[in-house]
């Protein structure tokens, strides 16, 4: 087994895993930098296998040696919760990652319930239907016993400061963390959430109602309790994601190396192209995990940010501006991204899904 393969794989507080690195150098004179330098990170996902942006999404995370996947903690949101944990075990085997364990979390919202307008819209997250054979069949690989939730505030709770979380659905399974701990958030290094659109920032407009994005608009709750946790936040909401634009000729340069990552991404997206050479292509998730890798992607700007969970016609809004406002008391300031350095991005996007799996 390779050194790095073996740190990575080891379940222990992040201060152990630094002095196994240096042990390690002692013994060979070589450590991978991602052992000793990574950021340790739980990926949580409304998972779906590709084309979906949670897909891509870990695939950026899993080939990056800036980030170590500690675990993988899936929640209804795109697909049912069933789907999408059936999935992630999936994309791990394909990625050769099987060393990550995978918890499934929560099957619905705090409160939101299946309403006509969600079965006639975009999603599946109320369903509980058995989830369809992924590409390649499903995984051998099988999930771990404990609730997403559980796993998310004991992993955080035993590395005090030291783990980030990727939120790239719902955030049902934070919230219920928060919720079960009042200790949790305190001890949370940073949250990374791709969620909400900024009305007062260009490119504000909602993408499952006009002013509401879909993730905070499934569980508003969950993301008015998140937001006001007091977690130190880098929110990636859709005014970034629509500074990005996937075109065949990026996609053409995405698998113009053979791996497996390539060839899921060729059977995914490459009839769609050929169906439509001109589509554009937004990417969402795999910004967030991007600004992660390199903060300097993104541009930023510091904003109270708030949802409502009046059940109205502004339900699952996010709200944000400069300072507090009456009935935002309470809401928390935050880094909002709202413009990205599009070709830097995407070239280390392709660059990161070109390389060889599971090293």
């Amino acid at each position: 087994m390779k050194i790095d393969k073996l740190i990575r794989g080891a379940r222990m507080k992040p201060q152990f895993r630094t002095l196994l690195c240096c042990s390690l150098l002692g013994f060979t004179g070589l450590v991978s930098a991602q052992s000793s330098d990574s950021i340790s990170i739980i990926f949580d996902t409304d998972f779906g296998m590709p084309p979906t942006d949670d897909a891509l999404a870990l695939m950026l995370a899993l080939q990056s040696p800036e980030l170590e996947v500690l675990g993988v903690t899936t929640v209804a949101g795109n697909k049912s919760l069933e789907q999408a944990t059936s999935d992630a075990l999936r994309m791990l085997e394909i990625a050769e990652r099987t060393d990550i364990p995978v918890y499934a979390g929560a099957d619905l919202p705090l409160v939101h319930r299946v309403s006509d307008f969600a079965i006639n819209s975009y999603g599946s997250w109320y369903s509980d239907e058995a989830p369809p054979e992924p590409y390649g069949g499903f995984a051998r690989k099988k999930i771990e016993s404990e609730s997403a939730a559980a796993y998310i505030e004991r992993e955080v709770m035993a590395s005090p400061g030291e783990i980030t979380i990727v939120a790239l659905g719902p955030l049902t399974n934070v919230a219920l963390a928060i919720q079960n701990s009042p200790n949790f958030a305190a001890n949370v290094k940073q949250l990374v959430i791709m969620g909400g659109a900024v009305a007062s920032l260009p490119d504000g407009a909602g993408n499952i109602t006009p002013n509401a994005e879909y993730n905070f608009w499934v569980d508003p709750e969950a993301a008015r309790i998140t937001l006001r946790s007091g977690i130190p936040i880098e929110l990636s909401p859709l005014n970034v994601s629509r500074k990005s634009a996937l075109t065949k000729d990026w996609y053409d340069k995405m698998i113009a190396v053979d791996t497996p990552l390539t060839n899921l991404l060729q059977v995914s997206l490459g009839p769609r192209f050929e169906e439509n050479p001109d589509q554009v292509w937004l990417m969402y998730d795999q910004i967030a995990v991007a600004s992660l890798i390199d903060p300097t992607l993104v541009t930023t700007e510091k904003m109270v940010v708030d949802v409502n969970d009046n059940h109205d016609i502004s339900y699952g809004v996010s709200v944000a501006g400069s300072n507090v406002w009456p009935g935002a008391e309470g809401a928390q300031q935050m880094n909002v991204q709202y413009d990205l350095d599009w070709p830097r991005f995407i070239e280390l996007f392709i660059e990161r899904v070109q390389r060889p799996v599971g090293e």
